[in-house]
């Protein structure tokens, strides 16, 4: 073999290499999900997932105008607060708006306090509830005439179990077991 091609062969190895050793780096460290974030809550304040540090936070995605998955998810919340009893003093549970066009403070807080006068919705701009989607992988989609009030939203229904620290410490998918969700709150409580 002559010089120059042992050289091409080397460098296209050494390019190889490095492609192949960042692609392993990359699923080994795959991005933090989750992260501090500021949006409104119900009540009309300034809020911070920063504000429960020292409690175990649940997160859900939702809007007000959910006929199904939403009342559903909160209703679970709500068994689950009070399987805890005396626990539950160590939890919150934030219901996120990705609708914040038709969810106004005002109409979080009648609804969320339905479920549970402790639960607290949370809204804030178009942009603000984006950064925030994107910081834990969710998503939401909206169909129909957006222009009116009258059209859907479809949304990432997972619930994110932030431990006390404000990290994701478990992601509870839609249709886990109740018993699932119970041991993995507690779990979270007890460390």
């Amino acid at each position: 073999m002559d010089m120059p091609r042992i050289t091409r062969l080397s460098s296209r190895l050494i390019l190889a290499s490095i492609f192949y050793i960042t692609m392993i780096a990359a699923q080994a460290n795959p991005p933090k999900l989750g992260g501090d974030f500021e949006l409104t809550s119900h009540k009309g304040e300034t809020f911070h997932l920063s504000d429960i540090k020292g409690k175990v936070g649940i997160i859900f995605f939702g809007f007000t105008h959910c006929p199904d998955v939403c009342p559903n998810t909160l209703l679970e919340i709500q068994r689950l607060i009070a399987s805890l009893e005396d626990q539950a003093e160590h939890m919150q549970v934030l219901f996120i708006s990705v609708d914040p066009k038709r969810d106004t403070p005002e109409k979080l807080d009648s609804y969320v306090t339905y479920f549970n006068k402790n639960i607290i919705g949370l809204t804030g701009s178009e942009e603000d509830i984006a950064k925030v989607l994107k910081q834990f992988n969710a998503s939401v989609k909206f169909s129909g005439d957006t222009n009116s009030n009258i059209y859907n939203v479809e949304h990432t229904a997972n619930m994110f179990l932030i431990d006390k620290q404000g990290d994701i410490g478990s992601i509870i998918l839609p249709r886990t077991p109740f018993a699932v969700l119970e041991q993995q709150v507690r779990k979270l409580i007890e460390q």
